[in-house]
């Protein structure tokens, strides 16, 4: 049987929980959007088009101010196009306002991050700009390991390349799921490439990138999870795709879906210690 087109996503879906994986993946039942994930794509989008800015009158003199009035202008853009998108998971203009708020400082946050990485670099603003340009938006396709998926930022330096991925969330150390993601990119690129990148890492918009080094290792642990998940994702019979209870089920879009089915409350029976201390749905 050919199989099936993973992401780091649908892996990472798979280790949490191979019920949720049936449903997501394979049942491809709809699952919710919410203010987080839509707030994600517009920070994704800015960021992207940060570096279209055209720098080349730009001086040591008025760089910074002018990379942020760039930055914040494209951000305003970006929140107004996606505003009618954005009202249908907001209570009130007020939550909107905080989302607005907090999305804009994170942005801030990495222009100022960036602008630090200028100013260390003795060279004209034109050229030092063109320099910490990442690739964007990088797209990885591999058929024989049959996987794909997007790399937010490329930078190269020299012979120094580091894969980057930008996160919203509120968690600012990197996650197990997050490291075989950045593995799984690597690998990705090591074999597009012939060579494996130096660094990946996760920047945390609200504070700063963090990076592991892309070791051997890093690599066959991605590989083994590919093609665990592969071997495992050949049915299409629900039965082989076992809950796995967490306290994560409780903000899982098919929460209700589980725990309202007999037959699975009754497979639970036994396992109370790991239920997710939530009561079920009445």
């Amino acid at each position: 049987m050919k199989k099936r087109v993973q992401s780091p996503s649908s892996i990472n879906t798979f280790r949490q929980c191979p019920r949720k994986y049936y449903y997501h993946y394979i049942a491809k039942l709809p699952t919710k959007k919410s203010i987080h994930l839509v707030r994600g794509t517009v920070v994704h989008e800015v960021l992207e088009k940060f570096f279209d800015a055209d720098v080349s009158s730009l001086t040591h003199t008025n760089f910074e101010t002018h990379l942020r009035s760039h930055i914040q202008k494209i951000f305003l853009e970006a929140w107004k196009t996606n505003q009618p998108e954005i009202r249908k998971y907001v209570k009130n203009n007020d939550e909107e306002r905080f989302f607005f708020s907090e999305s804009l400082l994170m942005v801030f946050n990495w222009t100022d991050q960036f602008v630090a990485r200028m100013k260390s670099i003795n060279d004209s603003i034109p050229n030092v700009f063109r320099m910490l340009t990442p690739q964007r938006e990088i797209e990885f396709r591999s058929t024989e390991l049959s996987v794909c998926g997007y790399v937010d930022a490329i930078e190269q330096d020299g012979d120094h390349i580091r894969i980057i991925d930008y996160k919203t969330n509120a968690y600012l150390e990197m996650s197990d799921e997050q490291r075989i993601q950045l593995g799984i990119y690597a690998l990705l690129y090591h074999e597009k490439h012939g060579k494996k990148p130096n660094q990946a890492g996760i920047f945390f918009l609200r504070s700063k990138p963090k990076f592991i080094p892309v070791t051997e290792e890093l690599l066959q642990e991605a590989t083994r999870e590919i093609e665990h998940v592969h071997t495992k994702t050949q049915s299409v019979l629900i039965d082989d795709y076992p809950l796995s209870p967490s306290p994560l089920c409780k903000t899982c879009d098919f929460y209700k879906l589980c725990f309202e089915q007999q037959a699975i409350t009754s497979y639970l029976s036994g396992m109370q210690e790991q239920l997710p201390k939530v009561p079920l749905p009445q």
